[in-house]
């Protein structure tokens, strides 16, 4: 059973620190041990409740399987729709922290360039400025606030670790959108560019630099939770190994 740690906890909710190498619930693979499963084993009752989707208890949002840091479970099915309807209207913050390559035009924007799914990768994204192009796949409006937390040199390279404000929530957004603007995230297996890798593989990070780091959301009391997470050790120990500029 792979070890997760609460951050914050109440009777219908929970907030924990995802590990990498956990997915949020079973998908095309249905064998591998999730987020799900350990919220089960943690709260074996919580399994005869009227669930609308049992491989998918307690998910309330996900992060990618080798993404780490701050996610919100569901300890009841009626506090799914509640929190997940704050989700929908963009009322959740929520801030993660990423190393790139390179560094972005700006030490702080917006990306907005639309997400579609990848015609010739199943598991993949595409972001562009039209709304329609090559592949009659939908755009979706997708929105991805950067800032600028500290640039690095390694081996004559830059690198930028910024943090991220995502007002739009597209799978692998934050992926796409950096790899769009020529800064893909370091250690990323999917989207990267042959010096990012090159980097990714010398510095020997074979997971995406990518870690939620807070979250702001509100109760069924309407009061405010806020949530911190530190980053975790492999990818500290990294910037260490890192020349500030």
């Amino acid at each position: 059973m792979i070890k997760i740690k609460k951050l914050y906890e109440q009777d219908d909710l929970l907030v924990i620190s995802k590990p990498i190498g956990i997915a949020a619930h079973k998908g095309a693979d249905r064998v591998s041990y999730t987020v799900t499963d350990w919220l089960v084993d943690q709260y074996p009752q919580i399994k005869e409740l009227n669930w609308r989707t049992e491989n998918r208890i307690g998910i309330v949002h996900r992060l990618d399987k080798d993404t780490s840091g701050v996610m919100i479970l569901a300890k009841k099915p009626e506090v799914i729709d509640f929190l997940q309807n704050q989700f929908r209207k963009r009322e959740v913050e929520k801030h993660y922290l990423t190393l790139v390559y390179s560094k972005p035009p700006f030490e702080s924007g917006t990306i907005n360039a639309k997400i579609y799914r990848d015609p010739k990768n199943r598991k993949g994204q595409k972001v562009e400025l039209l709304d329609f192009g090559l592949y009659n796949f939908p755009r979706k409006f997708s929105a991805t606030l950067y800032k600028t937390i500290q640039r690095y040199k390694y081996k004559g390279e830059i690198l930028t670790l910024l943090e991220i404000n995502l007002k739009t929530g597209r799978k692998h957004q934050i992926r796409a959108h950096m790899k769009y603007e020529n800064c893909p995230v370091i250690g990323d297996q999917m989207y990267f560019n042959k010096p990012s890798k090159r980097l990714s593989k010398t510095l020997g990070l074979d997971r995406q630099f990518l870690h939620s780091n807070y979250i702001q959301f509100k109760d069924k009391t309407g009061e405010t939770i806020e949530i911190k997470d530190e980053l975790p050790d492999d990818l500290s120990v990294l910037l260490k190994k890192l020349e500030k500029v």
